[in-house]
Formats: C-alpha cells, sequence, structure tokens
C-alpha cells in the first residue's frame, strides 16, 4: 500500500496535484494509515516533512466522516 500511495502522489507531480492526491490517498487509506507516524510516513513516501501536518489533517478528516456516517465510495 505505501508504495501505491508514493507512485500515485509521485506520479501527480506533473500535473499539480501532488497535494490533492496526497490528501486523497491518505484520506482513502485511513483506516490503514491511523496507526503510522505521521513524519515517518512521510519519509517512507519521499515527501517534505510537511506534509504531516496534512496527514493528520486527512486522518482527522475521515475520523468525522466515518462518525457522521459519510463514507467514501467507488463509482
Amino acid at each position: 500500500m505505501i508504495e501505491q500511495i508514493k507512485a500515485a502522489v509521485h506520479g501527480a507531480v506533473g500535473t499539480n496535484q501532488k497535494t490533492a492526491m496526497f490528501h486523497f490517498q491518505v484520506l482513502k487509506n485511513a483506516d490503514e494509515l491511523a496507526d503510522i507516524d505521521p513524519k515517518g510516513f512521510c519519509k517512507e513516501i519521499s515527501v517534505e516533512e510537511s506534509f504531516a501536518s496534512e496527514f493528520r489533517k486527512m486522518i482527522a478528516l475521515a475520523r468525522l466522516m466515518k462518525e457522521q456516517g459519510t463514507k467514501l465510495t467507488r463509482i
């Protein structure tokens, strides 16, 4: 999963969607990522440490969505 996230985030660089893809990947995989250290995650996928803040925000958003009964679905 980590390698897939890394590939997706770095693949989005050319489209100026790196941050959006990072958000999407963390949100989509939040259940599996919830217990991972944000800074370690950023290092593992080779993004700036400043993305750790974005990681925390997406994990918090995923929790809130779950509490509110909102789910991401695939079309």
